[in-house]
């Protein structure tokens, strides 16, 4: 399948590297992931503060929290995507960006995750008591049960939907995080080799590699065969 790119931005993708098709499907799920978050612990938050009054104060911070990495991953992704696909027409970008951003991410991701689950309304689920007849009475052993609360319920079902995708976050930007960490050292082992070629040839022939490229023949062009002249190009330079 051919994908809507132009040809040169395809050639720049690939001779940047290799792998730019997996860290774009990637980055383009985190931020899918990160949509779905979003709207889940938005939900449950809601939920809660309808419906329950939080003793330590308004609003639910636990849930709250979830959203730092979730819109920096819903915000980064994208752009780093139109950057490098339409801004920068494939040219590779410094992979020290996403080995900070990526970090950021991920690293928000971890306590994030801890707070949400620590502070979820489903630690409160408990099973329904029924009476012999099959009824159920909303009294003290009843109270936090899916017939009597079921509100508790959706808001515990929706958290744990959150940090499921939440987690998924964390495990792609990880992920991330390792080929930005390789692509980095590859980028400085790069950069060091140029700058020693650089060297070398300004120290063997007194001048910068553009002056010494200037100062080269032109590659040799065979002649048109059965035309018995020999071209310019084959012409030795003192």
């Amino acid at each position: 399948m051919k994908t809507p790119l132009p040809a040169e931005t395809r050639r720049r993708l690939y001779e940047g590297d290799a792998k730019w098709p997996v860290k774009i499907i990637l980055r383009a799920i985190a931020t899918f992931f990160a949509f779905l978050a979003m709207i889940l612990f938005a939900v449950a938050t809601s939920l809660e503060n309808q419906n329950f009054i939080d003793l330590d104060g308004p609003g639910d911070w636990t849930d709250g929290m979830t959203l730092a990495p979730i819109m920096l991953s819903l915000l980064y992704n994208p752009i780093v995507i139109c950057i490098l696909l339409f801004v920068r027409r494939g040219r590779a970008i410094h992979p020290g960006w996403h080995v900070a951003a990526d970090l950021i991410i991920w690293g928000l991701c971890i306590p994030s995750i801890i707070f949400a689950v620590a502070g979820g309304l489903f630690w409160a689920w408990e099973p329904t008591q029924y009476y012999a007849d099959g009824t159920v009475n909303c009294d003290f052993y009843n109270q936090f049960s899916r017939p009597c609360l079921p509100v508790l319920y959706t808001i515990g079902g929706t958290e744990i939907a959150g940090i499921v995708f939440l987690f998924l976050i964390f495990v792609i930007h990880f992920t991330l995080f390792v080929f930005a960490c390789i692509d980095t050292k590859k980028w400085r082992r790069a950069a060091k080799r140029a700058k020693q070629e650089r060297y070398n040839i300004e120290l063997q022939y007194h001048r910068s590699p553009e002056e010494h490229l200037a100062h080269q023949p032109p590659a040799y062009t065979p002649p048109a065969e059965g035309s018995g002249v020999m071209a310019d190009s084959a012409v030795k330079y003192s």
